[in-house]
């Protein structure tokens, strides 16, 4: 992990962080299975969280997260999608996600 300029005059300092992310999308019940993104994280912060994902999610949209930490255990958090854009490096989606 290494700290990133702040060109955006964020607030709280960035961290650059490329882990495992998994966005639990569909909690499972007794009767169905849940539904889990298995996506990369590119940077953290105290408040957000920037991945990269393979299909669009929704804006506004709550989820639970899992940072699959490789040296440590894993982190857990609740997150709120507050934007999303296309990928400039690929075919999926860049999500900016609001910790709570």
């Amino acid at each position: 992990m290494t700290t990133s300029p702040d060109p955006e005059h964020r607030e709280e300092t960035r961290l650059l962080l490329e882990e495992t992310i998994f966005i639990e999308v569909l909690a499972s019940d007794v009767n169905t299975p849940g539904s889990v993104i298995m996506c990369n994280s590119l940077d953290l912060s105290a408040n957000g969280l920037q991945v990269v994902v393979d299909q669009e999610i929704t804006s506004g949209s709550i989820f639970r997260l899992c940072i699959d930490l490789q040296q440590n255990d894993p982190i857990f958090l609740v997150g709120e999608v507050k934007w999303k854009r296309p990928d400039p490096g690929g075919d999926g989606f860049r999500i900016g996600f609001l910790l709570f």
